[in-house]
């Protein structure tokens, strides 16, 4: 079995959930060890626990990868990491045993299109977007002028890195042609022309859109398509809400979606409870429901108190969640939906499967660690 190093999971999980798609206040990444470690396998859980760690070192893993974030910035979450039965002693535990810890959290839950499409399918909907909590700023508009020699592999390489979707349609670009001039220095050694002289070139002057947290892998793509040795380009803030429709990797959380034909709650109900591997729930009911069938639902996991506006707004029937909180809760059923809450961990369900397939592909054994049901799961290469 082939070993990777720690620094190499944490790129792979980079580059299917990147960083810059994280919540300001979260803290993803590699959290705590070297990553210069080595192993052939990682532990994954949405929580850091001592079965974790114990299960970690009876693996013989020097990797836990956990949903939830154990370090937070300081003044709000780990202020010290000693040998004690708090958080900090887990992660003083983790480190003594050679251990590394990484979280994969919001960019997990913007960046995963797997829970997407397991939900809706367990649910038997078609997911038809995403969810909101945020009006703006969500989206930045890429303008970049390049040799038209260069304007087809230069777009592929920046739609593939998750520019150009607007909705349900992907490579989405606008293109105009131009002059544009330049003359580089005794050092440089342009694409086009010489040194020392002024030239003037025809380029194409492509614009196109992206979700901001993939700023970073984007303009990546932009310069390794790209042949000029100095690129000129803009990235300008784009203040419109994005579009409802369509599921964007890194624009958004969980997700609405529609039934081919109306459902019974009851019908609706026996679906969740199957899917999540559950007994029950809460259940916040609008007073005037008068059992209406349930057209439209939306789901996003763990708190989703944030997104009942936007799932109202959509027209949902039902909202589907963690946790909303009582008097969100009441606020949405006031507004007509139904808010059914399953449980923090409970609705975090498919990060532990979906974290054990990327180990998969990566080439390494996995351990999930259900902690809602406190199950071991094994997966990946043997």
């Amino acid at each position: 079995m082939q070993k990777r190093t720690v620094a190499e999971i944490v790129a792979n999980l980079e580059s299917r959930a990147p960083s810059g798609t994280a919540e300001a206040w979260d803290n993803v990444g590699l959290l705590a060890g070297d990553p210069a470690w080595k192993t052939d396998g990682a532990v994954v859980s949405i929580d850091l626990t001592p079965d974790v760690i114990a299960t970690a070192i009876k693996k013989k893993y020097r990797m836990i990868i956990n949903h939830h974030p154990c370090i937070f910035p300081a003044g709000k979450g780990l202020s010290r990491v000693v040998a004690d039965r708090s958080t900090g002693g887990l992660v003083f535990e983790a480190i003594r045993n050679g251990i590394a810890i990484a979280s994969c959290h919001t960019n997990f839950d913007q960046c995963a299109l797997e829970v997407v499409d397991v939900v809706a399918k367990g649910l038997g909907v078609r997911a038809g977007g995403r969810l909101f909590d945020k009006s703006s700023g969500s989206l930045l508009k890429l303008v970049v002028f390049i040799p038209n020699t260069h304007i087809d592999a230069l777009r592929a390489a920046i739609c593939a890195a998750g520019a150009g979707q607007i909705g349900n349609y992907d490579f989405c670009t606008f293109g105009t042609e131009g002059e544009g001039t330049f003359r580089g220095s005794s050092d440089s050694q342009p694409f086009l022309g010489k040194p020392g002289m002024l030239e003037n070139a025809r380029e194409i002057r492509l614009e196109t859109v992206f979700p901001r947290g993939l700023q970073e892998p984007v303009l990546a793509a932009m310069r390794a398509a790209h042949p000029y040795e100095e690129i000129a380009y803009d990235l300008i803030p784009v203040e419109q809400r994005p579009a409802p429709l369509g599921i964007v990797k890194g624009l958004g959380y969980g997700f609405w979606g529609q039934f081919p034909s109306p459902k019974p709650f009851s019908e609706v109900a026996k679906s969740v409870n199957r899917l999540f591997n559950i007994e029950g729930f809460w259940l916040t009911d609008p007073p005037f429901r008068s059992a209406r069938l349930i057209r439209k639902v939306a789901f996003v996991a763990g708190k989703g108190a944030s997104f009942l506006n936007a799932a109202s707004a959509i027209g949902c029937d039902l909202m589907i969640t963690g946790e909303a909180g009582y008097h969100v809760a009441l606020g949405g059923a006031r507004a007509g939906m139904m808010v059914l809450e399953l449980g923090h961990r409970q609705s975090e369900k498919f990060f532990v499967p979906t974290i054990k397939g990327w180990l998969s592909e990566l080439g390494l054994r996995s351990v999930g660690l259900d902690q809602a049901t406190q199950r071991l799961s094994t997966g990946g290469k043997k």
